[in-house]
């Protein structure tokens, strides 16, 4: 009598989709050729959802991290972006990105906005022809892991000339993402930052509450943690008295689930440089760096008590 054949042991769906939720990102893009339901199950927004919170919840894991480089191609601004993993960095800190995989081609006049669970944002202006028109900017969305990109958002439009800063980030109570951009505004000699949100998968832009503060007609774009996108400036304390323009630094939150703006407070700056305190992120802490008398560069750290310390104090 011959002994009758046992099938393979099996694993469910959800189990195998537990196990394939705890491996890093390099791993599951190889393992998306298993075979065609593996591939599904990788790709799959909910399973994309889970690998997110399981990486997170890893201390010290860093593997959803992404550093991004951009190197000039021309002379008139052409570019092109590489990504590579913190944690490859990390491991092997000789390695040097493969400018042929994980590439991104920039034309001129776009850049990089900022990276957020891995995804990297870019802006491009697209000037206007004449006096009277108006540039308008489009963003794109880059998904260095899976080589793809989004298409580009419907045109958010601004007058020529005038400033824009954006910041890119994830609100986890809706389980979307969004680009919030900062436009300047001048009427009747009164300065104002209109504020446009664009939510990621949406077909327009719309307008939320100005922003409250007077931002560096040169700040860099916002930066994220923890659900909020963070930009630093000065209160305008008064139009018709240009001495007192920028007397207060100040730096401010707009939570994105809420869309509302909260001010958070400054470390003990002593503003004896003309030049402006800068924002930071220091292993998900909030961090400002100044100048001192032209001597001294001092670093700053926020902590979870809503309290200021200084890092570091070093004479240049």
């Amino acid at each position: 009598m011959q002994p009758q054949c046992q099938s393979p042991p099996t694993l469910h769906d959800e189990l195998i989709g537990n196990i394939l939720s705890w491996l890093p990102v390099k791993s599951l893009m190889r393992f998306r050729c298993v075979c065609k339901s593996w591939k599904s199950l990788i790709s799959d927004p909910q399973f994309v959802k889970l690998h997110l919170r399981q990486s997170s919840a890893k201390n010290g894991d860093l593997s959803h991290l992404r550093l991004v480089f951009e190197r000039k191609i021309d002379n008139i601004g052409n570019k092109i972006v590489s990504s590579c993993s913190y944690n490859e960095l990390i491991e092997n800190p000789t390695t040097v990105v493969n400018r042929q995989n994980s590439i991104f081609r920039l034309k001129n006049k776009c850049r990089a906005i900022g990276t957020c669970n891995g995804l990297i944002s870019f802006v491009g202006v697209e000037l206007g022809e004449g006096k009277e028109d108006e540039d308008r900017c489009w963003v794109q969305f880059w998904n260095p892991a899976t080589r793809s990109k989004s298409p580009k958002t419907p045109y958010l439009y601004h007058p020529q000339i005038e400033p824009v800063t954006f910041g890119f980030g994830y609100d986890p109570s809706s389980e979307t993402y969004k680009v919030v951009a900062l436009l300047f505004s001048v009427d009747d000699d009164y300065h104002s930052y209109p504020v446009k949100v664009y939510n990621m998968g949406s077909d327009s832009w719309r307008s939320i509450l100005v922003f409250p503060i007077f931002p560096s007609l040169f700040c860099s774009d916002g930066i994220y943690l923890n659900g909020s996108l963070i930009w630093s400036g000065h209160h305008y304390v008064s139009h018709l008295d240009r001495a007192g323009d920028w007397d207060k630094f100040a730096i401010v939150s707009l939570d994105l689930a809420t869309e509302t703006y909260a001010e958070l407070s400054v470390p003990p700056l002593e503003m004896s440089s003309a030049l402006m305190p800068s924002l930071h992120l220091l292993r998900d802490c909030l961090c400002v760096s100044h100048e001192k008398n032209h001597t001294h560069f001092i670093l700053w750290q926020f902590g979870v008590d809503k309290s200021w310390t200084c890092l570091l104090n070093k004479m240049e």
